[in-house]
């Protein structure tokens, strides 16, 4: 991905297509607890350009990796990353 089709990509993201992908994931409604997560994931990226751990997702928002995966079952954080409108993973997360 290039670095303009990146930035349109991330310029077209909002709550709503969040919430328009997330019920793709087999996500109905998204919680404040979602949003601590895409909130993070995103900012993360826009520091850091690639996704954070899972043990600094965990840290950061207080949650076990078990309560990650209940809040998005399809895939868990691969889930929440594709909804928080970032680029394609090329590896673990």
């Amino acid at each position: 991905m290039t670095e303009s089709s990146r930035k349109r990509r991330e310029a077209r993201w909002n709550e709503e297509s969040a919430k328009t992908i997330a019920r793709t994931h087999g996500i109905k409604n998204l919680d404040a607890d979602h949003w601590l997560v895409i909130s993070y994931l995103r900012d993360y990226y826009k520091d850091f350009q690639q996704p954070p751990s899972m043990h600094k997702i965990c840290i950061f928002t207080g949650f076990n990796s078990l309560r990650i995966y209940r809040l998005f079952p399809e895939g868990g954080i691969r889930s929440a990353w594709v909804i928080a409108g970032l680029p394609p993973l090329k590896g673990c997360i």
